[in-house]
């Protein structure tokens, strides 16, 4: 279990701040959401949840562990803190306009049925944020430290994950954080590099519905 004061403190030095602004710009880009609600799975300290929020999202945090929802639930502006697992999602078909699951299903053993989970509680469509398989980071990091346990994916992997799921209308896909590091150099590259490169250590994969 991560103390989620050491785990948010990564986000306030200058390459936590400035991986976690590049992951959200890109999630943001791939779903361009609508004004609506969005439930944010495995949300940990709720730091990615207070951006959805702070983008205009009525946002509901979702997390297995109290401890983790505690501190988010002391900073935050969600509308709802809910403990639950991504496996069996505590709400009805179509509950939320959106939902997210930022680096947290790279932790669920099984994937499929966690995005089973968030397809069906969702209206308009998934945002996933994953650790990249192809991906400089994945070199540097599988396996160590925060990083131990964590499972890597590829976009094809999440291909199969989707195929069994209905009304899918499109499947969109990008990455960041080219060269982890963070550095002047990192930040130059990351900011003239498509989105659509794959090789970033954050793939993003965003999935919308049809909408009647």
């Amino acid at each position: 279990m991560y103390d989620p004061t050491k785990y948010e403190a990564w986000y306030q030095t200058p390459r936590g701040a400035w991986i976690a602004e590049r992951e959200f710009t890109l999630m943001m880009a791939l779903l361009r959401p609508q004004p609506g609600t969005l439930l944010d799975v495995g949300a940990g300290t709720g730091h990615f949840s207070r951006a959805f929020a702070a983008a205009g999202l009525d946002v509901t945090a979702l997390d297995p562990s109290l401890e983790m929802l505690r501190f988010a639930r002391e900073r935050g502006e969600a509308g709802g803190y809910i403990l639950g697992a991504a496996e069996r999602l505590p709400f009805p078909d179509r509950a939320f306009d959106y939902a997210s699951a930022v680096t947290s299903l790279c932790f669920v053993p099984e994937p499929e049925q966690a995005l089973a989970e968030l397809w069906r509680i969702s209206r308009r469509g998934v945002i996933l944020g994953l650790l990249n398989r192809h991906s400089l980071l994945h070199w540097q990091k599988a396996g160590r430290g925060g990083y131990r346990g964590a499972r890597w994916d590829t976009v094809d992997a999440v291909r199969r994950w989707v195929r069994p799921l209905p009304g899918v209308s499109d499947f969109r896909t990008g990455s960041a954080i080219l060269l982890p590091s963070g550095g002047p150099f990192s930040r130059a590259v990351e900011r003239i590099a498509p989105q659509r490169l794959p090789w970033g250590g954050f793939l993003g994969v965003c999935l919308l519905k049809n909408v009647a």
